[in-house]
């Protein structure tokens, strides 16, 4: 009777290690995630800011200043309205993005955090208390 019992502290050892094993790996790579969801939105609003100075700066220009627009690889000479209005609509862009991440960090948050409680229930429910 005692060797059963042995084998059934095993076989719960053994199911125990292996959850503890995928939940630590779910969640290193989660963590690698959520770290790289918090680079992503400071990029994106080191772009919203810089895109914001340039703003400021081409609205104290006169109207008929030659302003030059990035595009690819050379600039391209554009009147000052079409260059605020891309600007504008890249940080359209980048807001919506950034919206878009912190939904997704929130998910990874959310689905890391129910990991652990059903780890918490599993360990709970072998332990018998």
């Amino acid at each position: 009777m005692a060797s059963s019992k042995a084998t059934g502290q095993k076989s719960v050892d053994l199911e125990l290690k292996k959850a503890f094993q995928e939940l630590q790996g779910k969640m290193i790579m989660t963590q690698q995630q959520l770290k790289i969801s918090d680079a992503q939105i400071e990029t994106l609003k080191r772009t919203v800011t810089r895109n914001l100075l340039v703003e400021k700066e081409l609205g104290r220009l006169p109207e008929n200043t030659r302003v030059y627009e990035g595009v690819g690889r050379m600039f391209m000479l554009a009147p000052i309205p079409n260059v605020l209005n891309t600007l504008g609509m890249k940080n359209q862009a980048a807001e919506s993005k950034i919206k878009t991440i912190e939904g997704n960090k929130t998910y990874l948050e959310r689905n890391m955090k129910e990991s652990e409680d059903s780890l918490r229930e599993l360990v709970l429910s072998k332990t018998g208390r």
